[in-house]
């Protein structure tokens, strides 16, 4: 039996600190760095999405940036694919392809080998990515507002079965136990999966001081550019970021409650975020509080050269 191939991958909830600690480990070790970001492959969208700058990149290659314009819908099976791609090219060269990201589903069905329904509709999968964007109460109040019998009967966290109904009302279909096919049990990769976590109230200082900073380097604009003179698809209009800018554009909010609004939609994506890692990832966690990143560049060190790692996550 082959010898699986090796990918480096680098997760965390949004704001504490991921795209710095790529470029210091890409350099370290001479990676170049594929984007896990389901909102990072529009142009345009630069502030919104914490997209890195060209200046920070500090000559590392970038994939998955900048790939397609916001009109465009951009599935978890076109990641999947795209990335398969360019991890094979990078495997081609006898190097290892660091995958650095916040979405987890989309790592998970690149690293699961998720296989895809072909005859599973685009508007489905659409539908379904831009829902799982949504805070559990907002996606109950949604489908209590089309069917309070059937909302009435579904815990509001219970966020898979509600988006399934959701999508089963909203796009007339029927819709069997699960959403297309499932994960393979077995992994595609040999994997090593860098976790990143610390206190909950730093995580959320981090995301009050980014937003602040957003707004400063012209968030609003970019906002008003994308809605005003794009068509952006509904998945890129529903990125945490923009969305919240549609009252202030229609005169019915200021541009503080708009801020407040992003906030609180990124402290609730960023627990959503570390919920997925922690029950859906293999994931090795360390503590920024507690470890020192002497410890982390050690393991992937060991990782990329085929040695024991002793377990210094929590």
């Amino acid at each position: 039996m082959s010898k699986l191939k090796k990918v480096l991958i680098l997760i965390g909830p949004t704001a504490i600190g991921k795209t710095a600690l790529s470029i210091e480990i890409a350099k370290k070790f001479n990676l170049e760095i594929i984007s896990g970001d389901s909102m990072q492959v529009y142009r345009g969208m630069d502030i919104g999405t914490g997209k890195i700058r060209e200046e920070e990149k500090e000559d590392i290659r970038h994939h998955m940036i900048d790939v397609i314009e916001p009109e465009s819908s951009f599935s978890v099976q076109e990641f999947q694919k795209h990335v398969t791609e360019i991890i094979d090219e990078i495997h081609e060269d006898d190097r290892i392809p660091f995958i650095v990201g916040g979405t987890g589903h989309y790592i998970r069905a690149l690293i699961h080998g998720y296989e895809f329904d072909e005859e599973d509709d685009k508007e489905k999968r659409e539908l379904t990515e831009t829902l799982e964007q949504l805070g559990s109460s907002v996606l109950h109040d949604r489908l209590k507002k089309i069917d309070p019998k059937v909302a009435a009967e579904i815990h509001p966290n219970n966020r898979k079965r509600v988006i399934r109904m959701l999508v089963k009302f909203e796009l007339s279909d029927r819709i069997s136990n699960r959403i297309g096919p499932g994960y393979t049990d077995d992994m595609k990769y040999d994997t090593f999966i860098v976790g990143l976590t610390r206190e909950r109230k730093h995580i959320h200082a981090n995301i009050e001081s980014r937003v602040d900073q957003m707004f400063e380097r012209g968030l609003p604009e970019e906002a008003r550019n994308l809605f005003e003179n794009r068509s952006p698809s509904k998945t890129a209009s529903a990125a945490i970021g923009y969305k919240e800018f549609l009252p202030y554009f229609e005169g019915a909010a200021d541009l503080e409650s708009v801020k407040e609004l992003i906030r609180q939609n990124t402290r609730q994506y960023a627990k959503r975020q570390l919920t997925f890692f922690k029950n859906q990832l293999p994931v090795e966690w360390y503590d920024l509080d507690k470890v020192q990143k002497d410890i982390i560049m050690e393991d992937i060190y060991q990782f990329l050269h085929a040695k024991e790692r002793e377990n210094h996550g929590k």
